[in-house]
């Protein structure tokens, strides 16, 4: 025969009780295991921005380094080299990369994801970048700016020469990409 226990304090049976604090567990169980899940979702997602981040400022640095490359290619020169119109002479003539004149958009912009073309037309960085791809440069030149403002001197040939340099770096992945320009001058 089996006895049935009182509460101390004049409670109900312990038959009484339905398995209410059971049901309370798994309720506030299954609210830990969904706050769980979702801080776990959260961490990859920031895991993967981290890892997006990393790869851009990777691009990034890869086409700095070789605009810093161009910059060195341009202070080497011991006279001013000429430029042609295919890049021949390691300087361009101004715009003429642009294959597609007859558009608006400047032919840097139309061939920032052909890396085809900045092979064959840019000049491939000549240090080591673990974790990328190889970047290229390239080597316009801009304008000369004479020394004197008098006009129509002949002898007045000294100045300096601007060009614009351009470059394209990837990150660890051809997803992340980076064009970078910058004018550098020299005098000769």
């Amino acid at each position: 025969m089996m006895k049935y226990f009182k509460a101390v304090n004049g409670g109900t049976d312990i038959k009484a009780q339905q398995g209410s604090v059971l049901v309370i567990s798994l309720i506030l169980l299954l609210v830990m295991t969904l706050l769980g899940l979702s801080s776990m979702q959260t961490s990859v997602m920031e895991e993967m921005m981290a890892g997006n981040t990393k790869d851009q400022n990777l691009a990034f640095q890869s086409a700095e380094a070789a605009l810093r490359d161009a910059e060195v290619r341009i202070l080497g020169y011991s006279s001013e080299p000429t430029p042609a119109a295919d890049g021949s002479s390691g300087v361009w003539i101004k715009n003429s990369p642009d294959v597609a004149t007859i558009n608006a958009v400047s032919w840097w912009c139309e061939s920032n994801i052909n890396e085809t073309w900045w092979t064959g037309n840019g000049i491939a960085f000549s240090g080591v970048l673990s974790g990328t791809s190889v970047p290229y440069s390239l080597v316009e030149e801009d304008d000369f700016v004479k020394d004197s403002l008098n006009v129509g001197q002949q002898q007045d040939e000294s100045g300096k020469v601007y060009y614009r340099l351009s470059s394209r770096g990837t990150g660890g992945s051809n997803q992340a990409l980076s064009l970078l320009r910058s004018t550098y001058s020299r005098r000769y």
